[in-house]
């Protein structure tokens, strides 16, 4: 138990600093900033019970009905839990949540002073098939990794945690987001790695390796960004980026920085473990391997690598665009309009700058791995 404990000692020790930095900053340092009062908004739970009266049609074309539905639903949450309150339920083509008996609906319950209360229909109640499917992505984790998916789960928990309690709230501060969107980065890359594979020299060699091509990536987002001419200005919500610099000193200009670099860092990881890796078999099995071909190897290995992450990498950005792109689609939209368009040109950036790291990612990996293995060689 103890040898456990001290083998993963950096890990607690990194967990624990960004634990307490997280709650240190939210007391004395992070801002807090609405740009709506929602004071009197609460989003809570319910069940239809009885469908009391509604008049609908059905659109053939869009497959869906249009109209009101009269519900009665149980508050399930909230201050009326246990309660039996009407609601009218309007389906239209933008906001159209359908209800029968036993649906689970999130209600809206606006409750200003010395009004009556006023509830709507906001969503469905996705919180159990949510839930559900986390359930069974982690059961598949675990049953096939065993012992290293659970770590794989943990290594992902703390992302998430490092994500949404210190770097968004820290860059919404006014923080730095290209030093911000880096520190994540590697803290990420550097728990997820050590959690995995312990306190190794192929570890340590992974990590060095995502880090740089995770920072190639960075720079070259830097210098594309300043050929296109796109920033954070750049963005579809830059009007609510203004209000927010106005009042917590956000830095507009950088908020893309961080999110090419967050969301090209899993597939640079996973390419940087994987050349690591089978350097690692390859040298077990052929110790007699010299430095050259160790490296020579890794590029090899790699070139399969590239074709495939790549094109992951690619088609996800498109995918994320994809709706985007069916509405220009119906506004004819030209193709010189269409490439030079801001949204287009930032997806198109993230795309090319996430996949320039997971190429660099291979020689470098390679190399470092070389350099590791030739030292072990030696000494």
């Amino acid at each position: 138990m103890w040898n456990r404990i001290k083998e993963n000692s950096i890990v607690l020790f990194i967990i624990l600093a960004t634990v307490i930095a997280a709650v240190l900053l939210q007391r004395f340092s992070f801002q807090s900033y609405s740009r709506y009062a929602s004071d009197t908004l609460h989003y809570e739970k319910a069940v239809v019970v009885e469908v009391s009266d509604e008049s609908l049609e059905y659109d053939e074309g869009l497959e869906i009905y249009l109209g009101t539905q009269e519900l009665k639903v149980e508050m399930l949450d909230g201050e009326e839990e246990g309660s039996i309150i009407d609601v009218t339920n309007y389906l239209t083509q933008t906001h159209n949540v359908y209800a029968e008996e036993g649906t689970k609906l999130i209600i809206n319950a606006d409750r200003p002073d010395n009004i009556d209360p006023y509830y709507t229909v906001y969503n469905y109640d996705r919180t159990l098939p949510m839930a559900g499917c986390f359930i069974v992505l982690a059961a598949a984790i675990i049953c096939i990794g065993r012992g290293k998916g659970v770590k794989a789960i943990a290594g992902l928990a703390y992302s998430l945690f490092m994500i949404i309690y210190l770097v968004l709230p820290a860059v919404f501060s006014g923080y730095s987001p290209i030093w911000m969107s880096i520190l994540c980065g590697i803290l990420s890359t550097a728990v997820t790695l050590l959690l995995l594979n312990g306190q190794s020299e192929k570890t340590w060699a992974a990590i060095l390796s995502t880090t740089v091509g995770v920072i190639c990536s960075l720079l070259l987002f830097l210098i594309m960004s300043h050929l296109v001419h796109i920033d954070g200005f750049s963005s579809s919500e830059a009007e609510g980026l203004v209000l927010i610099n106005q009042e917590t000193g956000l830095k507009i200009k950088d908020v893309l920085f961080a999110g090419v670099l967050i969301s090209s860092l899993g597939a640079i990881m996973d390419t940087g473990m994987s050349i690591v890796s089978a350097l690692y078999e390859v040298y077990t099995h052929n110790p007699g391997l010299g430095t050259k071909e160790l490296f020579l190897s890794g590029i090899e290995m790699g070139k399969d690598m590239i074709g495939t992450m790549t094109n992951t990498l690619i088609l996800a950005f498109t995918g994320s665009a994809f709706i985007t792109l069916l509405v220009f689609l119906s506004y004819q939209v030209q193709a010189d309009q269409l490439f030079n368009s801001n949204y287009l040109t930032i997806e198109i950036a993230q795309g090319i700058c996430g996949t320039f790291g997971i190429v660099l990612t291979v020689p470098v990996a390679s190399a470092v791995t070389a350099a590791f293995l030739a030292r072990k060689k030696n000494a």
